[in-house]
């Protein structure tokens, strides 16, 4: 037999694994090991690189999980400020930075929810087929101790979750330089390919399973019903903002759950199931899209899961079985807050959180 030496990089690699090569002539090549297993010594080789690409592809992993994870909520800079002084300040950084200030109210004395766009965000939503959920994000500050914290929904996170043409990146970076970025929070992060189809569990709604609000003679006197109607106030539903999307007969509007039946009061949804600080309070207000004559909403088992996604199931505590009255409260007091035409019921059940 014909010995060939092997490389001494091969060569240190393989005395790593206690393996001494010895390649043959004859009928073939073969590799000897000190164990007495024989295999081809090409095979070997191969085996050699893969062990060698494996810690390589776990920092990619890794390194991707770290970028492509996405957190529902961003807290900004707190301020050491009243809350009303924090809110006009805001406001005129938002301004200032080329967001428009669609709307604001206080749900709670130590709580303003501020609702914003911008021309790149309507663009986005414009480019998407029921786009009008993504038209608006909202910006929450709450007065605690004598500081005021900021948070915010993280417009990445509701790009994907709510299947918009872009992912927002623009609008995140504007955002963290007029708001800050201390960090994100609300839950463990998630992948754009789990956001873009988020279920929470089978048999829940996905944002294709919107609710029926009703219909209405016509996209104008749609908007002139549900406008007037949501000003009123009626059954504790208010209008917060309303934003037309470009080039569309499609109309969203931001509303103020406050009604008096728990079920269907946005801040006390959130109390329910959140105790921290800063509390997750950009959530609201909730949205109602007029899409032609027809009027939807996200149903909650979709859209509180969408950012309450860790929330359990079942338990003591905060859970989703605790909110299991509130899809179909949320959904009789949205339809009869819109005075809408409501001809069947094939979207929705009489069943809350944990009917599958």
């Amino acid at each position: 037999m014909k010995q060939k030496t092997v490389s001494r990089r091969m060569g240190a690699l393989v005395s790593v694994f206690g393996e001494v090569f010895r390649t043959e002539t004859g009928q073939g090549r073969e590799c000897v090991v000190e164990n007495k297993i024989i295999i081809e010594a090409g095979q070997m080789i191969k085996l050699l690189r893969v062990l060698l690409l494996l810690p390589l592809v776990f920092w990619l992993q890794q390194s991707y999980a770290a970028e492509g994870g996405l957190q529902p909520f961003i807290e900004g800079t707190a301020l050491s400020t009243s809350l009303g002084d924090a809110t006009k300040t805001v406001v005129a950084a938002l301004e200032k930075g080329g967001f428009e200030v669609v709307g604001h109210y206080s749900p709670l004395k130590n709580v303003t929810i501020i609702s914003i766009t911008s021309p790149v965000m309507l663009k986005n939503a414009a480019a998407t087929d029921r786009g009008g959920y993504g038209a608006a994000l909202s910006v929450a500050l709450e007065f605690v101790s004598g500081k005021t914290f900021l948070s915010y929904m993280n417009p990445k996170y509701v790009a994907n979750g709510y299947r918009l043409a872009s992912d927002n990146s623009e609008v995140a970076q504007a955002l963290g330089v007029i708001l800050g970025n201390e960090k994100s929070f609300g839950a463990k992060p998630r992948t754009v390919a789990d956001l873009r189809g988020y279920q929470y569990s089978f048999g829940m709604e996905t944002f294709n399973d919107p609710m029926d609000l009703g219909s209405f003679k016509g996209f104008q006197t749609g908007i002139q019903q549900i406008t007037s109607r949501l000003r009123s106030g009626a059954d504790g539903v208010h209008l917060v903002y309303q934003i037309k999307i470009p080039g569309k007969d499609e109309v969203v509007f931001g509303v103020d759950l406050a009604s008096k039946n728990p079920d269907a009061n946005g801040i006390k949804l959130v109390n329910t199931v959140d105790s921290g600080i800063p509390h997750r309070y950009a959530f609201l207000p909730y949205e109602v899209v007029l899409k032609d004559r027809n009027a939807e909403a996200l149903n909650l088992r979709f859209r509180m899961a969408l950012f309450f996604p860790d929330l359990p199931m079942m338990g003591s505590g905060g859970s989703f079985f605790s909110l299991r009255g509130a899809p179909d409260a949320i959904k009789q007091v949205l339809r009869k807050a819109l005075g809408g035409t409501v001809i069947s019921d094939s979207n929705g059940t009489n069943n809350g959180f944990g009917s599958f």
